[in-house]
């Protein structure tokens, strides 16, 4: 029985999916099952031929399109190890993952969730820079939010993810963010300083249309702060001047991942907490005497003025 399943949801893979599931089956640990779930791919049948190719080296399934988190479900569904890693059709997992963290997880039992640093690599597979997470323990959702938490590079445990709810499958292309939230909300997120995947940019990643991809993340924010108490993302946020400097920081959170809707809604929180928002220290504290003004236009204008303001906003 494998202790470890690989899951690699795939859609339209056919350009480099072969890598990762090569990287897959070249892990260290015997402890492994790979497990491949085609999200109605429209190829022509191009991605199915390559997942059949390898015959009983993997687990191969099939079902109809539902997009990137329903293929996980389905996997972790089908799963017959403790230990979850998902690996995108066009990512790697280098060759000692799944043994590092296994022997980060045997010496830390009380561990359920691992991640690890990784490489970028371009279109044809060569390493053009590194990431390194300078924090060893995510604990909070501002710490979630600050991190660059790369969902190939962790191993979870999958009752985990029951407890987290699994993916949403309502959202189909920033599923990652919402269930680090969740998970971290119940166990902390160990970050390990191993270089052990690799994270691949190319032409065709993230080729959802901008109009659902800007949607989902406007969705996604107003659902963070409907979803999560402040105190989950600052624990010292105990007041209104203090909820009020989070509600900031989810603010230009979401500007920094161009959710214009999204941080709108975080200022207006800012907003209302703030004890006085006609106190000039208010001003000052959180947007600055100069934005003033704009700040209350903005909180009035449409999602696509604000988008603009908030662009001034950055600078």
């Amino acid at each position: 029985m494998p202790r470890v399943s690989i899951i690699i949801p795939v859609y339209n893979g056919a350009n480099y999916m072969r890598e990762a599931i090569d990287s897959a089956l070249a892990q260290t640990s015997s402890e492994v099952e790979v497990i491949v779930v085609n999200d109605g791919s429209r190829d022509g049948g191009a991605t199915a031929e390559i997942a059949r190719s390898y015959g009983d080296r993997i687990r191969y399934i099939e079902k109809e399109n539902g997009g990137v988190s329903s293929a996980l479900n389905r996997g972790i569904a089908e799963m017959r190890g403790r230990w979850f890693c998902w690996l995108s059709h066009d990512d790697r997992h280098l060759p000692e993952k799944v043994s590092t963290q296994l022997a980060f997880l045997d010496r830390n039992p009380e561990a359920r969730i691992v991640g690890c640093n990784f490489e970028i690599i371009d279109e044809h597979g060569r390493v053009t820079s590194e990431f390194r997470e300078h924090l060893s323990i995510v604990r909070t959702g501002r710490e979630v939010l600050s991190s660059w938490i790369y969902g190939c590079g962790l191993m979870i445990d999958r009752a985990a993810l029951i407890d987290a709810g699994l993916f949403n499958e309502s959202n189909r292309t920033t599923q990652d963010l919402e269930m680090w939230l969740r998970l971290a909300e119940r166990n902390p997120i160990h970050l390990i300083p191993d270089v052990l995947a690799q994270f691949r940019q190319h032409a065709e990643a993230g080729s959802q249309t901008e109009t659902r991809y800007q949607r989902e993340k406007d969705e996604l924010f107003a659902r963070i702060l409907e979803r999560f108490d402040a105190a989950y993302f600052e624990p010292a946020a105990t007041t209104p001047r203090l909820r009020a400097d989070l509600y900031w920081f989810l603010a230009t959170n979401a500007m920094a991942r161009q959710s214009w809707g999204g941080a709108k809604l975080a200022i207006a929180r800012a907003w209302r907490e703030w004890p006085s928002p006609r106190n000039p220290a208010f001003k000052a504290r959180v947007i600055g005497p100069r934005l003033a003004v704009r700040m209350r236009v903005l909180l009035h204008a449409p999602r696509r003025v604000a988008g603009r303001l908030f662009r001034v906003i950055k600078g």
